[in-house]
C-alpha cells in the first residue's frame, strides 16, 4: 500500500515538474511523504556562431540550458566567443547534427549566416522529436524554405512545426532583443510541454558538489524547499548545500528566510534533529526584500551522509 502511494505521488511530481507531498500513515506513526522530480538538465543547440548566437548564449544558460553551439568556422567556434556554453564545435553542420544524437527533448535553434545552411540544417532536422526548433531569417527567406521542403515532400505538419521566423514577435532588431524573443520562445515551448524545466546547470552542480561532499566525509546539511506560500523569494524545488564551517552553495532565496535555514542547519550539524522547518517572512521583513507581501516556506533540512 505504502509503496502505491509513493509510486503515485511520484508520477504526479513527474508530470506537475514540481515538488510534492502528502500526508500518510506509517506502522501507524503519522509521515509525509515527498516525491521530487529530476529531469536531465534542458539541452540547447545553435547552429551558428555569430552574434545573435553570442548573445543568445548567456541568456539560455541563465534559464538553465545546457548550451551547444556549432559552426564551420573556426574563428566563429571559438569557445571564448561563447564562455557560457558547455561545447563549441567546430564541424560541418549535418556532419554535427548526426554526431551530436539529439535527444526528443533537445531546442535547437537554427542561426546560421545564409540560406543555404540553414536548409541543409533543416533538411537534416525537420520531422525528427525534438522539444523546440526554430530558424532565423526573413519572411522571404522563410517563405521560400517552405516551398522548398513542399517540393521535398515534407508533410505540411513537420513544416508548420518549425518556429520561423524564430522568436516570439516582440519586434525584435538588434541580435541582444533577438536573443530575447528566441528565450521567450523557448521558455513557451518549455512549460508548454512538460510543464516543468529540467534540472537547471546550478542545481546540477551543486549535487555534485553534494556527492563529492558526501564522499570526502565533509559535514553539510543539505536545504530544500518543499512548500512556498504567499510571497516567497523561492519556489519548490529550490536548493540550499551548508557546510559546518558556514559556507553555502545554492540559494532558497537570500534574506532573512537564508539566513534562518543557515542557522537551523549549523545546529543540525551539532546534533540537532533533521526534519521539516517553517520559516515564515513578515509583511515588512518581505518589504525590505522588494516582494508585496509576506510568505511561509517550509523547508527540509537533511544531513549529507558518506556513499
Amino acid at each position: 500500500m505504502f509503496a502505491q502511494e509513493a509510486l503515485t505521488l511520484a508520477e504526479a511530481s513527474l508530470q506537475s515538474g514540481r515538488v510534492v507531498s502528502k500526508r500518510v500513515s506509517l506502522e501507524g506513526e503519522a509521515a509525509r511523504l515527498l516525491a521530487e522530480p529530476f529531469y536531465p538538465p534542458d539541452e540547447l543547440v545553435i547552429l551558428g556562431g555569430g552574434h545573435v548566437s553570442q548573445a543568445l548564449v548567456p541568456v539560455a544558460v541563465m534559464l538553465g540550458y545546457r548550451v551547444t553551439v556549432v559552426d564551420d568556422r573556426p574563428a566563429f567556434a571559438a569557445p571564448k566567443r561563447f564562455p557560457g556554453a558547455a561545447k563549441v564545435i567546430c564541424n560541418d553542420f549535418v556532419r554535427a547534427i548526426e554526431e551530436l544524437h539529439l535527444q526528443p527533448s533537445c531546442a535547437v535553434a537554427i542561426i546560421t549566416r545564409g540560406h543555404r545552411h540553414d536548409l541543409r540544417c533543416l533538411e537534416a532536422l525537420v520531422g525528427k522529436r525534438l522539444g523546440y526548433l526554430g530558424m532565423l531569417g526573413s519572411r522571404r527567406r522563410v517563405q521560400l524554405i517552405k516551398d522548398h521542403l513542399r517540393a521535398s515532400g515534407v508533410f505540411e505538419e513537420d513544416i508548420e512545426q518549425v518556429q520561423m521566423p524564430i522568436g516570439l514577435p516582440i519586434g525584435a532588431q538588434t541580435p541582444e532583443e533577438i536573443a530575447v524573443s528566441i528565450a521567450a520562445q523557448l521558455i513557451q515551448a518549455r512549460r508548454g510541454g512538460r510543464g516543468g524545466a529540467g534540472i537547471t546547470v546550478q542545481d546540477l552542480e551543486l549535487l555534485r558538489t553534494l556527492v563529492e561532499s558526501a564522499r570526502r566525509g565533509t559535514s553539510a546539511v543539505l536545504a530544500t524547499v518543499v512548500e512556498a506560500r504567499g510571497s516567497t523569494p523561492r519556489k519548490a524545488g529550490a536548493k540550499l548545500l551548508v557546510f559546518r564551517d558556514g559556507q553555502m552553495r545554492g540559494t532558497i532565496g537570500g534574506g532573512c528566510i537564508e539566513a534562518e535555514a543557515r542557522r537551523e542547519a549549523l545546529l543540525l550539524l551539532d546534533g540537532g534533529a533533521a526534519g521539516l522547518f517553517s520559516f515564515s517572512l513578515d509583511n515588512d521583513a518581505a518589504a525590505e526584500e522588494g516582494m508585496a507581501c509576506g510568505g511561509t516556506m517550509e523547508v527540509l533540512l537533511e544531513p549529507v551522509t558518506a556513499v
